[in-house]
């Protein structure tokens, strides 16, 4: 082999190696770009489940705040209508207590 063989030949085996780094390179570029989409992909369904169950639970605390609302309304209607009694009674326990002082008095 003469020298400028063997520079020949080196270039050569640089010049293969150069382009078998790029293309594993690549590949593996083409691989990661692969597994970040799927990455991607997987928290997008993961937020879109996420977004869901988060509209699930907001619709529930509106009906929760419904029956609430329900339960408080009829709670004060109930508190009136004892207070109402309450009244009625003391009204006939001291028409009682009248009746009764009158028929002492005769």
């Amino acid at each position: 082999m003469n020298p400028g063989t063997v520079i020949d030949v080196s270039i050569l085996v640089s010049v293969s190696s150069l382009l078998v780094a790029a293309a594993t390179f690549f590949a593996n570029r083409k691989k990661d770009i692969q597994q970040d989409s799927q990455g991607v992909l997987k928290a997008n369904m993961k937020l879109d489940q996420i977004c869901a169950t988060t509209n699930e639970t907001r619709s529930d605390i509106k009906a929760i705040n419904s029956q609430i609302q329900a339960l408080t309304e009829r709670q004060i209607k109930t508190e009136a209508e004892i207070r109402s009694i309450w009244k009625r009674i003391d009204e006939i326990r001291d028409e009682i207590k009248e009746e009764i002082r009158k028929e002492n008095e005769e």
